[in-house]
């Protein structure tokens, strides 16, 4: 921001050396990156942060500077005369987006005589690089450079109609704006226009056909207030910037609207004549942006650990307008419009500390902070994500927010209903995800268009919909661990690790249940058991139907496993179990028998739980087969028993017999068939 200390003179009972202002603004977090002597006094280049918009202008840095050097801030006075004609025969205004503009305040000066600027006015513009154009004109830039806030001229008599709509743009709409382009318009634009057409990009630059020129005698002079976002994602559509939209895209002081208008129609008058019709033609809700927060004394001390004199504490907030005011031993402060980055008690105490000065702050050579153990909910999910990536997962963080198709693709109709935003906020993807899968498949498919056929992915996230039966303000929202890879065998050990991890004790099961999105007859109900007891509904697994893998149009057929994050949280355990290791060997025994299609590992592993069968220690799966040799409609499976005495040595004798108990067992009651 280029700043010139003989403008911002004129608002100070004292003037400022160039050092003097250099070394209070580089203190202040204002830094000075350059001071260099023109031919119209010193020019400072300030660098001004984002958040610090009211020091966009001579005025604001002013009011800086007087607060840091303790001048008297010398605001200029405001003093002109108004014709006997109401300003709403001239002109009308009609705010058709207010969402994109929060205020609009038009005043019409009649009977100007455009022409060169005094010199006084041309010397304060190119003092900071500006060029002048024409006193009109020169008049809305010096009050943007003066206050801060944006103002645009316009030749009233080429308005049609002598009206002002600001709406968005229609598809197809163009402009020819005052640098001579012709701008393509979009619908998410937000513009100035006549009855009939555009004439001005809104908050950014105006028309060229529309412009004060020579030819002018009645001029509106516009002043308004923008949404920020919507300036600045026109800016970048259309690859345009401006003084206006730089304040404006920063935000602006929202009680500086009518000041600087009428600022500038006093300057008008007073440089191209003219008469200023009464009143204004203002439309919008009038915000004065001001608010209170409470700062208490104590505060200062523990967060700055410098003891400021309450009584100091006063006069710098007093010297920063904040208007304090004693309430006990704190204070309670009135935020001035202009500081849109003040908002909250630590705000305040930053301002404190800027202008009491951070070289006064004391440095401790050793800085004490406390350690915050991890609580048990951080323990067990860095320690799960970290069991996942070790069983060759990769973590993914996709969008919340999914086509209304795709909802409805894993949402089960009798469970509940799909979340929508508003369309005129979101015209797609405008509904809350119901599940984690739509953003993992889109990655999977993502990875496999570049070359990565077996992607293992896995996200921690919320899912959100309406309930069934459940009162509409209460939707349905929790968090869940979603994994897709290629099979479930894969997903289902990577889930039987991790519950493992989190407690030795627990095994997990699956149970065959058909659920949406996964193909019938291929999907299971995910449950978990500690110790035998009765076991908890964790999710469901399956391969996914043809329907997904056409959506997402993926090559390679996937899996996908989702469970209650929260469940597997009331797991875990922080100070897991732990046994001697064993003195004596194991023994394993190796059972092929022959079941009927339908008999589930599953059914097997349980019945020989239950048979508690003396010495066993563990039964594994370890394979199927099918095939002529088992017989149509049968299949073989294969398990493992491991065996192990805590106290001696284990003999074949003794495990015959138990293996001979398991057989008859499965015999009687699966109808198995010893393959021998």
């Amino acid at each position: 921001m280029k700043i010139s200390l003989d403008w911002i003179a004129r608002y100070l009972d004292k003037g400022v050396a160039p050092q003097e202002a250099r070394e209070a603004l580089l203190n202040a977090g204002l830094p000075v990156e350059s001071v260099v002597e023109t031919q119209h006094g010193p020019l400072l280049d300030v660098e001004v942060t984002s958040n610090r918009s009211d020091c966009l202008c001579h005025l604001g840095m002013a009011r800086e500077l007087a607060a840091l050097l303790d001048r008297k801030l010398l605001r200029p006075k405001m003093e002109f005369k108004e014709s006997s004609r109401p300003v709403e025969q001239l002109i009308q205004v009609r705010i058709a987006d207010a969402a994109g503009c929060m205020r609009y305040v038009a005043r019409v000066i009649n009977n100007v005589r455009v022409g060169p600027s005094p010199a006084w006015l041309q010397q304060a513009l190119e003092s900071v690089g500006q060029r002048s154009v024409n006193n009109v004109v020169d008049v809305t830039n010096y009050v943007l450079l003066e206050t801060g806030q944006p103002l645009h001229a316009f030749d009233l008599d080429r308005l049609q109609r002598r009206q002002i709509v600001v709406r968005r743009a229609k598809a197809g709409e163009k402009l020819v704006t005052i640098d001579g382009q012709t701008r393509v318009l979009e619908p998410s634009m937000l513009v100035i226009a006549d009855e009939q057409s555009p004439v001005a990009v809104a908050g950014i630059m105006g028309g060229k056909d529309s412009g004060v020129t020579e030819a002018t005698v009645n001029v509106l002079l516009e002043s308004a207030r923008f949404d920020p976002l919507t300036i600045r994602q026109t800016a970048r559509a259309l690859t345009l910037s401006s003084e206006s939209s730089y304040r404006f895209e920063r935000g602006i002081d929202p009680a500086a609207t009518e000041w600087a208008s009428g600022r500038a129609a006093q300057l008008i008058l007073e440089v191209a004549g003219g008469d200023l019709a009464r009143g204004v033609c203002a439309v919008g809700k009038v915000e004065d942006g001001s608010r209170e927060i409470r700062l208490r004394t104590g505060q200062v001390k523990r967060i700055v650990g410098v003891d400021i004199p309450p009584e100091q504490i006063h006069k710098i907030l007093t010297r920063l307008e904040f208007s304090p005011r004693s309430d006990g031993p704190d204070f309670v402060c009135r935020v001035p419009s202009h500081r849109l980055d003040v908002s909250r008690e630590i705000d305040l105490i930053e301002e404190i500390c800027r202008v009491w000065g951070y070289g006064r702050i004391p440095v401790e050579q050793k800085v004490s902070h406390a350690v915050r153990l991890l609580d048990r909910a951080e323990e067990a999910g860095r320690m799960m994500k970290a069991t996942l990536a070790g069983a060759g997962a990769s973590e993914a963080i996709t969008f919340s927010f999914v086509d209304a198709v795709e909802a409805q693709m894993f949402l089960d109709p009798a469970t509940g209903e799909p979340l929508r935003v508003s369309d005129a906020v979101r015209k797609v993807s405008n509904t809350l995800r119901p599940s984690i899968f739509p953003g993992l498949l889109r990655s999977r498919r993502h990875n496999e268009t570049n070359g990565q056929l077996n992607a293992f992915l896995f996200e921690v996230a919320g899912i959100y919909f309406q309930e069934r039966g459940k009162p509409a303000d209460k939707p349905y929202e929790e968090p869940q661990l979603a994994m897709v890879g290629d099979t479930v065998a894969q997903l289902t050990g990577a889930l039987e690790l991790l519950v493992q991890k989190l407690n030795r004790r627990a095994v997990l099961r699956v149970q065959p249940q058909d659920f949406i999105a996964f193909a019938r007859g291929a999907a299971g109900e995910v449950q978990v058991g500690v110790d035998g007891r009765g076991a908890a509904v964790l999710g469901s697994v399956g391969v996914f139907g043809p329907r997904v893998q056409a959506h997402y149009d993926l090559k390679h057929a996937a899996a996908g496993l989702q469970v209650r994050w929260s469940a597997l949280l009331d797991l875990f355990e922080p100070v897991p179990s732990a046994r001697a290791m064993a003195r004596f060997p194991s023994v394993r025994r190796d059972l092929s028998v022959v079941v009927d299609e339908a008999v589930r590992w599953g059914t097997l592993r349980d019945l020989l739980a239950e048979l508690a069968l003396e010495f066993l220690e563990s039964i594994e799966f370890v394979g199927v087969f099918r095939g002529k040799q088992v017989g149509a409609g049968r299949k073989s499976v294969t398990l493992a028993l491991v065996f192990r005495n805590p106290v001696a040595t284990l003999r074949s004798p003794e495990v015959d017999l138990q293996i001979q108990r398991a057989v008859a067992a499965l015999q009687r009651r699966c109808g198995a068939v010893l393959r021998v």
